[in-house]
């Protein structure tokens, strides 16, 4: 039975604030090879106990393992993961964290924020739930149980899930690091190591908020990924009902005594017209669906570098204000890994935006081609309408048939107006976004020439 005393510390949540994250480097066994000062102060051991153990030291008894599954689910398939979890310090106590993992090599890469919303509100009650269910029936059944947790929170699989908590978590966090640039230190008295650093720092606040920049356009990445899904769906509805309208015709001109062969043509106008319109709207909506797809993948990775950077700049100034007695060959070995990090997601962002800018060129060519089935199909509903108006009183129902397709056909020719407009409004936007990132590529490079001295320094 435990003492009053032990549950005091098991109730105590470390001293964690919003403005701190830190990172932790393990070897591909998860075995820790190093991290920042502020990992080590959290986790209440010494770096030296750190350092060799596997990472598993700091595991919360409170985690269930079907997120411990999950994450090497993805790290063994070479993919970053984001995940709430609760560690646990050497004495006892916890403390929670938003930890996003990145493969780098022969290592990963571990970068950790105190999370503090809604969501993680909501995590922590699904983490309870699998805590419970595991505890009665072991991991399968909490293993089934992730999808439809994750389904009730609005979420069709994991990837959104942590998609979105790091862009939740982050969105709170802009303008959290110190502004300071530790002017009162005496330029004469810094070192050829702590002189580089001030430049990186310099270079590192440049670029993060660059990247603030980038992270405000997130939201307009998932309105246009909505916008494209939603009216990609209401295309598919309106030509299934073009289709049921092209039948009913062809039904009804069968049972017009007079006159019934001038329908029977358009009505077959209208079922050919219906089927071509199905061909280009099942083309439209598997674009549609590479372009989702992409701008989950860029909305992920935008917020990721905006993590990394963040990283790198505490960490500068993490060792600038702390005067840190890490050895120089692990400080530069780490910032090394932080920034390699962040070149290899500003190169995938790139690439991703890239395959956007042909995708939504690739949306284009059918919408522009439903156009012009729709304004066909517009003129055989002006004759139809017409003829029904010219013949007997039997013609009513096709009266009917004609009003109903040229509802349909303003609907769809709206539809596609809108997904037109708003592809070629965000082509432009993207290709600017292209454009900036050059800007960003320099400032890496300035921070990877930057690296290059203090390499120089550490071998003098």
């Amino acid at each position: 039975m435990q003492t009053t005393e032990q549950m005091v510390i098991i109730n105590k949540e470390a001293k964690f604030d919003m403005n701190e994250l830190f990172f932790s480097i393990t070897n591909l066994e998860s075995r820790i090879l190093t991290g920042n000062d502020v990992f080590v102060r959290i986790s209440g051991y010494t770096k030296q106990e750190l350092i060799g153990s596997f990472h598993n030291i700091i595991r919360h008894p409170d985690m269930p393992r079907i997120i411990f599954k999950t994450f090497w689910d993805y790290l063994k398939a070479d993919k970053p993961i984001v995940a709430y979890v609760k560690n646990r310090t050497k004495e006892g106590g916890y403390y929670w964290v938003l930890a996003a993992v990145f493969p780098l090599n022969d290592r990963y890469i571990s970068i950790r924020i105190k999370p503090n919303s809604k969501l993680f509100t909501a995590a922590k009650e699904l983490y309870f739930k699998l805590l419970m269910a595991e505890s009665k029936e072991g991991i399968e059944v909490s293993t089934s149980m992730v999808a439809t947790l994750l389904s009730d929170l609005g979420y069709e699989n994991y990837d959104r899930f942590m998609s979105d908590a790091l862009f939740q978590e982050l969105q709170g966090r802009q303008g959290l690091i110190s502004n300071t640039s530790h002017q009162d230190q005496n330029v004469e008295s810094l070192s050829p190591f702590q002189h580089n650093l001030k430049s990186m720092q310099g270079f590192s606040k440049t670029l993060m908020h660059e990247y603030d920049h980038w992270f405000e356009k997130i939201e307009m990445f998932k309105q246009i990924k909505l916008m494209f899904e939603e009216k990609g769906l209401v295309l598919r509805h309106l030509a299934r009902d073009i289709v049921f309208l092209s039948l009913n015709a062809s039904v009804s001109s069968y049972k017009i005594s007079t006159g019934g062969e001038t329908f029977g043509v358009l009505a077959r106008d209208i079922r050919t017209n219906a089927k071509e319109n199905d061909v280009l709207i099942n083309d439209i909506h598997g674009v549609v669906t590479n372009i989702s797809n992409l701008l989950s993948e860029i909305v992920f990775s935008i917020a990721v570098m905006r993590l990394q950077i963040e990283m790198v700049t505490y960490f500068i100034e993490e060792i600038l204000g702390n005067n840190s007695d890490i050895p120089l060959s692990e400080m530069s070995g780490n910032m090394y890994d932080l920034i390699a990090l962040i070149v290899e997601y500003s190169g995938k962002t790139k690439r991703l935006q890239l395959q956007l800018d042909e995708q939504i060129q690739e949306s284009l060519k059918p919408l522009n081609q439903l156009e012009q089935q729709m304004m066909y199909l517009g003129y055989i509903q002006v004759y139809g309408f017409i003829e029904a108006a010219a013949s007997h009183d039997e013609s009513v129902r096709f009266k009917v048939i004609f009003s109903q397709l040229k509802t349909l056909v303003q609907q769809t020719s709206q539809e596609i107006d809108v997904m037109q407009k708003s592809g070629k409004n965000f082509y432009t936007e993207n290709h600017r976004l292209i454009e900036k990132s050059q800007g960003i590529d320099i400032l890496l490079n300035h921070l990877r020439e930057e690296m290059k001295i203090i390499e120089k320094i550490e071998e003098s």
